[in-house]
């Protein structure tokens, strides 16, 4: 008996010695880690929340909670909320940071951690929290993905559309560029680069408030944002002064989306720069100039004539010195306008072309026959679009035969759009043409008098045996 009450005596004091001795279990903490995702994206935030309960029984002093993450998931902000404590201080260092609680009382606290992952894995969030009055520790981690951001898909794409005419060195010539973009998605920061071949100068752009910088040849555009089936045109106009095979070419492209189809990211357009045909053509005033109160401008026909000993296929005709607008001119060769004649003239033929002016006064001005140079050039290709030969987009209102023998045509208009006139001798259009220039609206209504060459090959030679058709162009 008495030894037994001896073992009992001892097992009391070495309780009290192990209940003097601070220490830190399970049994002390309630600990937890959740975060707003299990997954997220590169550069999305993601929050980790801690909850700690205090189990003891008693107040602890200066308890510490570090929450640690990889350096590839910096801390953003910290914060805590429903803490048991009189005073709680944070201090980060990049992608660590350590909570003091001070006077951690009985009760939970709720600390937050908020961090943006900056490369793709997974990181491991890692909490430990001691005790000054605890030997031990207690941890716990939580593993999230981080993965790279999927980018939305789109198909740019690029297309040249070069010259209809054959191109005369020193011509002013046209082409387009059209940038598409077939979705699915709306492409940003889409960039175009245009690059000019060597030996051709820039005259203008279209629209001209587009701006672009250089890069050498290169001409650079950004064109912002192209959304599911949108395009964008641009028009260069420029002069080739050699002849030679000219190549221009074009790219597209962005880093907003991801481009599903390369194949059409570039474009390329090949023309073909020439110079006149060897003939003597002549080209004289032939008529006093006439103010016409039907279309507000001065006309005067000129006679050209193939002084040559071979017949040419066409003839070019340019006007220098002109302090007005040519209003049926359909090109410019080296700041000068021209029209064509747009058929065969045999060695001695003649024919007359009217000339049509913008004079703001109304009245005649000076001219002289050292303003015409006249050139033998390939046969102009006036053949319209195939849907030409099958219909038309609006009815005309009226045909009416002139005294003069021409023809006038009218239809009702849009203001400032502008139209196509296509002709032909035939009812079925196998042979149509189009009759150059294009004509802008400037009210409801237009008129167009077919008066033969230069805008036609021939002048009417009656109404029934000429037939029209007018086209509102894109």
């Amino acid at each position: 008996m008495k030894a037994l009450r001896h073992l009992r005596i001892l097992a009391l004091l070495a309780a009290g010695l192990m209940a003097a001795c601070p220490r830190a279990g399970a049994q002390d903490f309630g600990l937890s880690v959740t975060s707003s995702a299990e997954s997220v994206l590169v550069s999305n935030l993601v929050t980790f929340t801690i909850n700690l309960t205090n189990l003891t029984g008693s107040i602890l002093p200066d308890t510490i909670v570090t929450n640690a993450l990889p350096a590839s998931a910096p801390i953003l902000t910290v914060g805590a909320t429903n803490v048991a404590a009189n005073q709680v201080t944070a201090l980060t260092n990049g992608s660590v940071v350590r909570f003091d609680l001070m006077e951690f009382a009985v009760g939970s606290a709720q600390l937050t951690v908020t961090a943006e992952p900056t490369a793709a894995g997974f990181i491991t969030n890692t909490v430990i929290v001691t005790a000054t009055t605890r030997t031990n520790t207690i941890s716990t981690n939580l593993v999230i993905q981080v993965t790279n951001p999927v980018p939305p898909e789109a198909d740019l794409g690029v297309a040249i559309v070069g010259p209809a005419q054959a191109v005369v060195t020193n011509d002013w010539m046209t082409y387009g560029v059209m940038a598409t973009n077939s979705g699915p998605s709306a492409a940003s920061g889409v960039v175009l680069t245009n690059t000019l071949p060597p030996d051709v100068g820039l005259e203008r752009i279209s629209p001209a408030n587009q701006t672009y910088s250089t890069a050498g040849s290169n001409l650079i555009f950004n064109l912002g944002t192209l959304t599911n089936g949108g395009s964008a045109n641009l028009h260069f106009t420029v002069q080739p002064t050699n002849a030679g095979d000219l190549t221009f070419s074009a790219s597209i492209g962005t880093a907003s989306v991801l481009d599903t189809n390369l194949a059409n990211n570039s474009a390329s357009n090949t023309v073909s720069v020439i110079s006149y045909l060897p003939g003597q053509l002549l080209a004289v005033t032939d008529s006093a100039q006439i103010y016409n109160p039907q279309n507000g401008l001065v006309e005067q026909s000129i006679l050209l004539t193939n002084n040559d000993t071979n017949n040419v296929p066409a003839a070019r005709v340019v006007v220098t010195g002109l302090t007005n607008q040519l209003a049926n001119a359909v090109g410019t060769n080296n700041g000068n306008p021209f029209v064509y004649y747009s058929t065969g003239l045999n060695t001695s033929q003649s024919v007359s072309l009217l000339l049509q002016y913008y004079v703001r006064t109304r009245s005649p001005f000076a001219f002289s026959n050292s303003q015409l140079q006249a050139f033998a050039v390939r046969v102009p290709n006036w053949t319209p679009p195939v849907i030409t030969s099958a219909s038309t987009n609006l009815n005309l209102s009226r045909i009416v035969g002139l005294p003069n023998g021409n023809l006038l045509i009218e239809w009702p208009a849009i203001t400032n759009r502008t139209y196509t006139v296509v002709y032909s001798d035939n009812v079925l259009f196998s042979n149509a043409l189009m009759a150059p220039p294009s004509i802008t609206a400037l009210g409801t209504r237009l008129q167009w008098v077919d008066y033969g060459p230069p805008t036609t090959v021939s002048a009417p030679t009656n109404a029934s045996s000429r037939f029209y058709r007018v086209f509102l162009n894109p």
